[in-house]
Order: structure tokens, then C-alpha cells, then sequence
């Protein structure tokens, strides 16, 4: 530690440059890791992420001449695919409605986000309650007008959530009963947000093509030990099973994927992690590059003091570990510095960097997104990747000099 701080007080341009460049190029890496970790982690209400599979929507045509194509898939299409997939531990069905005219009467309200969902929607998705109950199994098979809320919407609609549970609540110009309030779901987590949820209706209106048409999704949410691909396996084969049970039509699942794959590059060639991987060490390599240059030409100014070192009997190894300590130290400082820079820049620029809807006005992001143990492992790997790639050449190199030739200005 003192003879960091010797370094410092001798040495204080080089430093400043160091910590900058060290800082700079952790706030380039952090932004991209914690953007890809933010909308890809298991991080409530979406705490099953790494085990999701999307069903986004259904593709039908008629098989013999691939004509009356459309996009669309029933309740009665989903439920048959997939239905008793032996590695689902739960499917629920999504009915979507987008925004539908909501309030406490016909006159007064406005539009906000509904979806008809199961009871297996509350198990994928983490929402705690605040008020009242969820739908029961009752409600949920006969269809019944009761809703649940979140408590922006009771708080705007009614004064409060504990008011709002039991009244009626008119979801495009019909009355509901308001059985539940949950807590605010941001719009930052796309899969699971919503305002109001509903029990669905399985008697669509829109199942033409033998059944196959309508506005359902589906999220999967594989067994614990079974692989995402494994999943998208028995998916593809129940599929095809259901097809040959159909008259004249072929139902596909174009976008059939994982949640990261919906959230990063569908259809790429390599995994999205990978991917983030290789932007990030592009970030870190190029500038790692810059600072090796600059520690290198301030190595030279400290042969001589290397070689008395080593004429007293220093090994390479403990000379390294030292250059390697004292680097490291400036390194966590600019570390610290671009993790701090990093927050900033994503808290301003969240809009566009998570969410997927920008200029939505509940998309709240929590501070505890940027706090938490796996984003200060990250910071810690970083600052020490980034020392070691920036220190070690020019290091290796400056030990390696023979003492003669160094006391003797060569």
C-alpha cells in the first residue's frame, strides 16, 4: 500500500490516466452486461426466466396448397399441444386483449393493459398480492367477470387497494368484481406485466381453420434438470403428433424460443450470452490495449529501481507480483469509478436500453437492480481481466531485462 502510494505522489498524470481509462472502459462492459443481465436474469416478478420457453403466437395455412394462411392460435390448438408435456412443469395460457377502455363506470376511465390468464399465470409469474385474493379454481373454469388489479390502477380508480377489492370495476364498458390487487408490475418486465387480468374464455370467437385461429400465447416453464432445448424437443413433437390429427390445415410455432432469445437476436447463429460475451471483450481488449502502452512507458521510468531490486536478490515472480499489485489497486479505483459512471448512464438512458415499449409511463426501475452480489462479481472479474490484460506484457517484459544491461543505460 505505501508503495502504491509512493507511486501515486511520484507518478500522479500516469495514475489519473490509468483510473480514467481503466474507468471508462468498465462503464463500456458494465452498461452491456448489465443491460444483457437485467431483461435476461431470473429477477421477480419474472424469477423463471432461465427456464421459459415463449409461444408467441400459432402460424396455420391449409397443407395441401399452403394457401388461407394466418397468424393467431386457440386456446383449444395450445391447450392440445401442450397439454401433459412430460418436462413443463407449468404452461399458462395468455389471452390477449391489449388496452380495453377501464373504470369504475361506463362514463369514467381509461385504457389500460388487460390480458385473460390461468392460475398457472400466478405461479410463472411472481406478483405478490397487496389486497384481497386471486381468482379460485371455480372462477377461473366458469369464466367469471372477476378481475385483479394492479394498485396504480385501484389507487387511480378507487382512493386505494383495500377499497377497491370487492367493487365493480367496468372493463370495456362491462362490470367486473375486483377480487384481488397486486403490486405494480413495471413495464420493464414485458412478459409479466399487465393492469388488470381476467379468467379467459375458451369459447373463442375467432377459432376458424378447424379451430386453430385466436389470440392466444403460451409460456412454458421447464422442469428443473430439463433443458431448454429439451423442452422445445417435446414441443415440436407433440406438434407434429397433433397435425395428423387435422383435416386440412398445418398448424406451426414460428417464434418458438427462449426467453433470452426473445429478448436478444432471435435466430442467431450463437446464443445470445455468447454474443454479449464477445461485445464486451471488444470493449475491454481495445482499450486494455491503450493502457498497456502507457504502463509499458511508465515501466521504463522504473528499470532502474527493478534492477536494484533484483540485484538484492527479488525474483521475477515477486517483482511481477508486486507491479501486478500495485496496478491492481488502480485498477479497482477506476473500476469502482466505471461501475458508478455505468449506473448513470443506464439510469439515463433506461428508456431505450430496457425497456421494449419506451415512453410507457409506469416503466420503474428499481436501484436494487444495479445492486445486486452477481453485478459486483461482475465489476470484481472485470477489474481483474482488465489488470491482467494491461499489466502482464509490459510487466513480464520489464522484470525480464538482465540488471547489467539496465545499470549500464542500454
Amino acid at each position: 500500500m505505501n508503495q502504491l502510494f509512493h507511486l501515486i505522489k511520484q507518478n500522479p498524470f500516469f495514475c489519473v490516466v490509468s483510473v480514467i481509462g481503466t474507468a471508462v472502459s468498465v462503464a463500456f462492459v458494465m452498461t452491456v452486461y448489465m443491460v444483457y443481465n437485467i431483461r435476461t436474469a431470473d429477477i421477480a416478478p419474472e424469477t423463471h426466466r432461465s427456464r421459459m420457453v415463449d409461444i408467441s403466437y400459432g402460424y396455420s395455412f391449409r397443407t395441401a396448397d399452403n394457401t388461407n394462411s394466418n397468424t393467431g392460435l386457440s386456446y383449444r390448438a395450445a391447450s392440445a399441444v401442450l397439454d401433459s408435456l412430460p418436462g413443463a412443469e407449468w404452461v399458462a395460457y395468455i389471452e390477449q386483449f391489449g388496452q380495453r377502455y377501464c373504470g369504475a363506470s361506463p362514463e369514467q376511465g381509461e385504457r389500460r393493459t388487460i390480458y385473460g390468464v390461468d392460475l398457472n399465470f400466478w405461479k410463472v409469474y411472481d406478483i405478490p398480492l397487496v389486497a384481497g385474493r386471486l381468482f379460485t379454481p371455480e372462477e377461473m373454469t366458469a369464466a367469471r367477470d372477476v378481475v385483479v388489479i394492479t394498485e396504480r390502477t385501484a389507487r387511480e380508480t378507487f382512493g386505494s387497494a383495500e377499497v377497491a377489492v370487492g367493487k365493480t370495476f367496468f372493463v370495456n364498458f362491462l362490470p367486473y368484481r375486483v377480487v384481488g390487487v397486486t403490486v405494480d408490475v413495471s413495464s420493464l418486465f414485458s412478459y409479466a406485466y399487465g393492469e388488470v387480468w381476467k379468467p379467459y374464455r375458451t369459447d373463442e370467437i375467432y377459432a376458424g381453420s378447424e379451430g386453430l385461429r385466436g389470440r392466444f400465447t403460451a409460456v412454458l416453464v421447464a422442469r428443473r434438470g430439463v433443458g431448454s432445448a429439451e423442452l422445445i424437443a417435446q414441443v415440436d413433437a407433440s406438434l407434429a403428433r397433433y397435425n395428423t390429427t387435422l383435416q386440412e390445415y398445418t398448424l406451426q410455432f414460428p417464434q418458438m424460443r427462449t426467453f433470452a432469445e426473445g429478448q436478444f437476436f432471435p435466430g442467431s447463429f450463437l446464443p445470445p450470452a455468447a454474443l454479449f460475451c464477445f461485445f464486451g471483450l471488444i470493449l475491454l481488449i481495445v482499450p486494455a490495449i491503450n493502457v498497456s502502452g502507457l504502463i509499458s512507458s511508465q515501466m521504463s521510468h522504473r528499470l532502474s529501481e527493478l534492477a536494484v531490486r533484483k540485484a538484492y536478490g527479488a525474483g521475477r515472480i515477486a517483482l511481477m507480483n508486486q507491479l501486478l499489485r500495485e496496478n491492481l489497486l488502480l485498477a479497482a479505483i477506476g473500476a469502482v469509478a466505471g461501475f458508478a459512471l455505468s449506473c448513470v448512464v443506464l439510469w439515463w438512458g433506461k428508456a431505450w436500453m430496457l425497456s421494449d415499449t419506451p415512453g410507457m409511463d409506469n416503466f420503474d426501475v428499481s436501484i436494487g437492480l444495479f445492486l445486486r452480489p452477481s453485478v459486483f462479481a461482475a465489476v470484481f472479474a472485470v477489474c481483474l481481466l482488465f489488470n491482467w490484460m494491461s499489466v502482464f506484457i509490459p510487466a513480464w517484459h520489464a522484470t525480464g531485462r538482465p540488471i547489467a544491461e539496465v545499470i549500464n543505460g542500454e
